[in-house]
């Protein structure tokens, strides 16, 4: 259930195979087409052959997924370790029928025969951060499906979902499919907003849909067109702010703050810096140039933590009702922008 040119052989005989997004296709039995670290690693970046001549995919890389994290394809040794995740990433979602519910919707058999339309996010120790199964429709020549997606919460926000999504249209695109169908529950709104943002047209709920009390949404896209991806901005202000900290809670005399943050301990003030602020304790500010996602999507300032945290640069965050108002200090203004950019992020 969803919530997000040419190439040539290595080595002797080197021939032309057909490479899209970052996958090699490649039908020598004695050759797994890969990354060095799956080669290095052994089975888990694998593929076996049943005849001389199966073809087997395995995914190299995806091109817009974060440097850190690696794809590639599943193998059904994964399928309890996918299992396991399930309840922690949809939050407990609809109880402990909800958690039978999601481990009978995806079973082993996804793992074994759907292995190579299917993909499998790993953090660099390892760890399981996203995965993706989907399948070529038996009985609609021109369909895929995507049967089950999933993202660690801590990276939700960072395009980990839309990444694999279009990586399965690029995938079944060039089998010749045209169109792509999903299914999510009426009470999953990121999942409907998500699906929305990458240009799914959604049906009304479903009654009954997937068996008594089941209901579903039904999704479903066209290929003809290549999907747009959407844009993450982030606005920098103008000038440069300063935090002051006041023990007392009372709210400054004028009206020359940007923002008030009220704790137990006092009121923080987020202000423009005058002249008189040292270099060393001016910081400028990043905001959502789009900020209408509301409370309803998770992991947005994770998103842009997540780059400035891994690029060494401090951080003070303000939330609205709306979005983020995310300070760096002015100092470190370049590498900040820097690792937003290389995240993604169009600064404006």
């Amino acid at each position: 259930m969803p919530v997000e040119g040419g190439g040539r052989d290595s080595g002797s005989g080197a021939r032309d195979v057909p490479t899209i997004l970052g996958f090699t296709w490649s039908d020598n039995p004695g050759v797994i087409a890969g990354s060095r670290s799956q080669a290095e690693e052994g089975t888990a970046g694998q593929c076996r052959w049943r005849a001389p001549l199966r073809r087997c995919q395995t995914a190299r890389m995806i091109d817009d997924l974060p440097a850190s994290l690696a794809a590639r394809h599943p193998t059904p040794d994964d399928h309890p370790r996918v299992l396991a995740v399930l309840d922690h990433w949809w939050g407990g979602m609809k109880g402990e029928a909800g958690a039978l519910e999601r481990a009978l919707l995806l079973p082993r058999l996804y793992f074994q025969h759907f292995g190579s339309t299917s993909f499998l996010v790993e953090y660099p120790d390892g760890e399981l951060a996203a995965f993706l199964v989907g399948f070529l429709s038996q009985t609609e020549s021109d369909t895929a499906y995507i049967h089950f997606v999933g993202v660690d919460p801590a990276l939700h926000g960072q395009g980990i979902g839309g990444a694999l999504y279009r990586a399965f249209f690029a995938l079944v695109r060039a089998q010749g499919r045209r169109y792509v169908h999903c299914v999510t529950s009426p009470e999953n709104t990121v999942s409907r907003n998500f699906h929305a943002r990458l240009g799914f047209a959604a049906s009304d709920p479903l009654p009954d849909y997937d068996g008594p009390g089941l209901a579903r949404v039904a999704f479903s896209i066209s290929l003809t067109d290549e999907p747009t991806r959407p844009s993450r901005r982030l606005r920098l202000l103008d000038g440069a702010l300063s935090l002051e900290h006041h023990l007392e809670s009372r709210e400054p005399d004028d009206d020359h703050w940007l923002a008030l943050v009220r704790a137990p301990e006092g009121l923080t003030v987020i202000r423009t810096a005058d002249s008189s602020v040292p270099v060393q304790d001016r910081w400028v500010a990043l905001y959502d140039a789009d900020p209408d996602h509301g409370l309803d999507a998770p992991g947005l300032l994770a998103a842009v933590l997540t780059p400035l945290a891994r690029a060494a640069v401090p951080v003070f965050t303000a939330s609205t009702y709306h979005a983020d108002l995310v300070l760096v200090p002015e100092e470190s203004r370049s590498p900040a922008l820097d690792a937003l950019r290389s995240a993604g992020f169009e600064i404006c």
